[in-house]
């Protein structure tokens, strides 16, 4: 039974001593310095910049890599709007998320089909001619002709509004469902012995 205690204490060790973001909001601004900062991290850390469904991120950029302390001041730019999440990995190779968090930015998009809004563009041309014919005034004049043509052009584009849902569950979040349960777990244990 001791060695079940044992076990149990050392997970919980294992899953506190994971290098964690301390970011409790995260107002990142295109061009502003924003301080990203963290505890628990074994050796320098490395920063990624990640996009996508919170159980699907992708990577988008490196922030940062050999980073030692606990915080590194970002300043992005040229990022696309879209809602991120920033990834820390240290020594033990095991990573932790942020919450996502939604960003303006003036880059643009990789792909024009991943986030590009739907639109569509109509272009009508409408042409009309008139013409008549006047009988004459004198006796030496036969007839006068007039013609007229009108072209008129008109172009309409519509765009389908998209927005992006900010999805604040983040892979750094996991971690706390998990840790709650191991510790009821561990009280539990040690409550029935």
């Amino acid at each position: 039974m001791k060695f079940a205690v044992s076990a149990i204490f050392a997970l919980v060790a294992v899953v506190l001593a994971q290098p964690k973001l301390t970011n409790t909001e995260f107002n990142v601004v295109e061009g502003e310095p924003f301080e990203i900062t963290w505890m628990n991290a074994e050796g320098p850390v490395t920063l990624t910049l990640k996009n996508g469904p919170a159980k699907n991120l992708k990577d988008v950029a490196t922030i940062s890599t050999g980073i030692t302390g606990d915080s590194f001041t970002w300043i992005p730019s040229d990022l696309p709007s879209d809602t991120y999440a920033i990834e820390i990995t240290d020594a033990s190779g095991v990573p932790n998320y942020s919450v996502q968090f939604a960003y303006e930015g003036t880059g643009v998009a990789p792909s024009a089909s991943s986030s590009a809004p739907a639109s569509s563009t109509v272009t009508s041309t409408v042409t009309s001619e008139a013409s008549s014919t006047a009988p004459s005034s004198t006796a030496s004049e036969s007839s006068t002709e007039s013609s007229m043509t009108t072209s008129t052009t008109s172009t309409s584009t519509r765009s389908a509004p998209t927005s992006t849902p900010t999805n604040q569950n983040s892979e750094g979040q996991r971690f706390s469902s998990p840790l709650a349960l191991l510790l009821v777990t561990v009280a539990a244990v040690m409550f029935f012995n």
